[in-house]
């Protein structure tokens, strides 16, 4: 694992009651500076919910998709660039992402199914999950994963994921998420946990490590890092984090986020 690069986005604010909403848009941009190559992306989403948002849980703003058990239908479009290097040619790469989420405060069960394809291309992967709440604010799930890659063949993944978040009575969070995906084919074995801390229902600040996690389809890195979220308001969320991959060249790979809820 590589040291973190310290970074944070610290905010006072106080929080205010969260207002009902049907629609979530989304815009998130990475980018890094690692020696060998440079890759950047842009990833815009529209999530619709289905249902109301009925959990009468405790809940901060950021942990509502997760937590507040109302099932939704979301199209994301990716826009990524990849820069020259000894191996390869500069590439562009686009790509459609459309899925589901099926839950409710009414069972217990979590079910989800996303489809991505690339443009100008045959490669494409389709993501099943199947989730259990152990309790209102514990999810485990189950990942399978079916991948086509053009002109190198089909491969299966999966995986395994957690997430809890404790409420505290001072009106503060800790959130707590793991995952492993046993990955064949073109890639490795993967490794994700997170660790964030909620000062109230808007505000967070928390600690990321990646080992050989995609981002953006198209590359896998290493990262251990910071990051942020912050509700200016409850339909209004920014985010930011930084990771540092390599100390010995300073490789390092960070992501800004917006989203509006209405």
């Amino acid at each position: 694992m590589k040291l973190v690069l310290p970074f944070a986005l610290f905010v006072c604010v106080n929080a205010v009651a969260a207002e009902p909403f049907s629609s979530e848009l989304t815009f998130s941009h990475f980018n890094n500076n690692y020696e060998y190559y440079g890759f950047s992306s842009n990833n815009l989403g529209y999530r619709y919910y289905l249902s109301e948002n009925s959990t009468e849980q405790n809940l901060p703003y950021a942990a509502l998709e997760q937590f507040g058990r109302r099932s939704s239908v979301a199209i994301n479009y990716l826009s990524s660039d990849l820069d020259q290097t000894f191996w390869y040619e500069p590439q562009s790469l686009n790509a459609w992402n459309i899925g589901g989420i099926y839950q409710s405060t009414e069972h217990d069960w979590h079910l989800s199914l996303e489809h991505l394809r690339l443009n100008k291309s045959s490669s494409h992967k389709t993501s099943f999950i199947a989730g259990y709440y152990i309790q209102p604010g514990w999810l485990v799930k189950l990942h399978l994963q079916h991948e086509d890659v053009e002109s190198r063949g089909s491969y299966q993944h999966f995986g395994v994921s957690s997430e809890k978040i404790w409420a505290f009575d001072s009106g503060s969070f800790l959130n707590f998420s793991a995952s492993y995906f046993n990955n064949k084919g073109l890639r490795n074995d993967s490794l994700a946990l997170a660790l964030d801390y909620y000062f109230n229902s808007a505000l967070s600040v928390g600690v990321f490590i990646n080992e050989k996690t995609p981002e953006d389809y198209l590359v896998s890195v290493d990262r251990v890092g910071v990051r942020s979220s912050w509700f200016v308001t409850p339909q209004l969320q920014l985010k930011a984090g930084i990771g540092l991959e390599d100390v010995s060249d300073s490789e390092y790979a960070w992501d800004l986020g917006v989203s509006w809820r209405f």
